[in-house]
């Protein structure tokens, strides 16, 4: 059902790596079973991320497990796999291109693998970081089929079958943000995908 401990501190690594975080955002998780996940720490660089600094929460009571303190966003990952039980991995990014496609621009398709990976993402207006409200609505989509949804001016949100797919979602996202941002100095997009 998930991923192991090493592979999600090894995916922490590879997005920061990436630019897709920076050293104090984004936080990432996965399905342990029916009732808990592992989530990354708060207050702990990126970068320096070990299996032994992952928090084990449950689900459904919010309980939890380990020495650190989990990510602000710990609400928001359990009211995603609360909503959405084929989510099994939940990673949240924040991916330069994605969030300035989606404050500035539409997210009409112009690669096909991103139509095919991302599908139709979901963009919604801000809430405050670590908040019900951010929870509940980013859950919402989730329920409603949304794979990625885009949180305007914080971040961007992916949940997956597994780590690997919720990675892939994000990173197909942010290559067709910066296709789009390229064809804007171009004149902006002629050519798009239908349907």
């Amino acid at each position: 059902m998930s991923a192991s401990k090493q592979e999600l501190v090894d995916c922490v690594a590879g997005l920061y790596a990436m630019g897709l975080t920076t050293s104090i955002s984004g936080n990432h998780s996965v399905r342990t079973s029916l009732n808990w996940m592992w989530i990354t720490p708060s207050g702990i660089p990126r970068y320096l991320i070990r299996k032994t600094d992952l928090v084990k929460v449950n689900l459904k009571t919010g309980k939890v497990l380990g020495k650190m303190k989990p990510s602000i966003e710990l609400e928001m990952h359990r009211a995603i796999y609360n909503a959405a039980p084929d989510v099994n991995a939940v990673v949240h990014t924040h991916s330069p291109f994605t969030i300035g496609v989606s404050i500035s621009a539409e997210f009409r398709h112009v690669i096909e693998e991103a139509r095919i990976v991302v599908g139709t993402p979901v963009v919604i207006a801000n809430k405050p970081s670590g908040s019900k409200d951010l929870a509940e609505s980013v859950a919402h989509e989730f329920a409603q089929g949304a794979r990625v949804t885009i949180v305007k001016n914080h971040g961007v949100v992916a949940g997956g079958k597994d780590l690997h797919h919720a990675r892939v979602i994000i990173e197909s996202l942010e290559e067709w943000a910066k296709i789009l941002t390229i064809a804007r100095v171009f004149g902006g997009p002629r050519d798009y995908l239908e349907g």
